[in-house]
């Protein structure tokens, strides 16, 4: 199953002109777990996703308490550099939404 069908959020935004957040949040406790249990979601995957370095991808954590997994990344350039394409981050959600998730 894709994470896009687990999930009921998946959406990015600026945590600052240099670090793009990745937010994903779960309508109920069983999606959220099989989404953390499956050990998909690490810094190795988003690094490959996104075309960055390990050490650009500043973690990735599981909020139990709603449900929901936050992953903060470094920009290619930051927000008002010349050649930034998304000004809010508000576009970046998208090499998410394809994830295989294991049953």
């Amino acid at each position: 199953m894709k994470l896009r069908d687990l999930a009921t959020v998946i959406r990015s935004k600026n945590a600052s002109p240099f670090i793009t957040t990745l937010d994903l949040f779960f309508a109920n406790l069983e999606n959220y777990n099989r989404v953390k249990a499956s050990g998909i979601l690490t810094t190795e995957l988003i690094a490959k996703l996104y075309k960055l370095p390990l050490d650009s991808v500043l973690g990735v954590w599981f909020v139990d308490d709603c449900q929901g997994i936050k992953i903060s990344i470094l920009k290619h350039v930051p927000s008002d550099h010349p050649l930034a394409t998304d000004l809010y981050g508000a576009q970046q959600n998208v090499p998410l939404l394809d994830i295989d998730i294991p049953a």
